[in-house]
């Protein structure tokens, strides 16, 4: 598991560092009412668009790296991650299966019935991105803080394998997941945030195709 969990997590880039505090009181860990709490604002519309901004900043290296594009999630089919820079790429998560794609010709395919590790690694990127936080529960132990005006969860994995890679994942958000923040074993660091999310009731004609591809 813990190589198939390392190449998801190089490809996606997503490791960081939880930095964003409430003034509210930090919850106890693994608690229930915090997480339907927080799952109660979340927006329930079955599909999530948006912008990004990514930030990487590796050990030892001085400049962080920076990619931009765009998003979409259909909860109950997956992720569309939608690079436009430094270079034009695609990554289509779905149950059982991560895919990157340049334009027409594939990269690399990651299956669930080639490698047993891809459906716990898929539903904790699509539940990361979903707002799916009982799923997130499965694999980590977590706390949090409400506000009036927001929330952040803190997860730290509880399986070794992901644990030798990934020291801990931080979401934030209100309506929607804001951004999310990792942090590597390795010390890498990462930040994504997300700009002009709405949501929607389905996909366009041109989703629904590229989920279907």
């Amino acid at each position: 598991m813990k190589n198939v969990v390392k190449r998801t997590c190089l490809l996606l880039g997503w490791f960081a560092l939880c930095w964003l505090s409430f003034v509210a009181p930090a919850q106890a860990a693994d608690d229930p009412a915090l997480l339907r709490s927080v799952q109660s604002r979340l927006a329930i519309d079955t599909v999530i668009r948006g912008e990004f901004t990514q930030t990487r900043q590796l050990t030892g290296v001085k400049k962080p790296l920076t990619a931009k594009g765009s998003f979409v999630v259909e909860k109950t089919r997956g992720v569309l991650w939608r690079t436009v820079t430094p270079f034009p790429q695609t990554t289509r998560i779905t149950q059982g299966e991560i895919l990157q794609k340049d334009g027409g010709r594939v990269l690399m395919t990651l299956r669930a019935d080639q490698e047993p590790a891809v459906n716990a690694i898929s539903r904790v990127l699509f539940s990361m991105f979903a707002g799916d936080l009982s799923a997130l529960a499965e694999y980590f132990d977590y706390r949090g803080q409400l506000g009036d005006g927001g929330w952040q969860l803190h997860f730290t994995p509880r399986d070794t394998g992901l644990r030798a890679v990934i020291a801990s994942l931080s979401l934030e958000g209100d309506r929607v997941v804001r951004q999310v923040t990792l942090t590597s074993a390795a010390g890498d660091v990462s930040r994504i945030a997300f700009t002009q999310v709405v949501t929607a009731a389905a996909l366009t004609d041109d989703e629904r195709s590229q989920f279907d591809e």
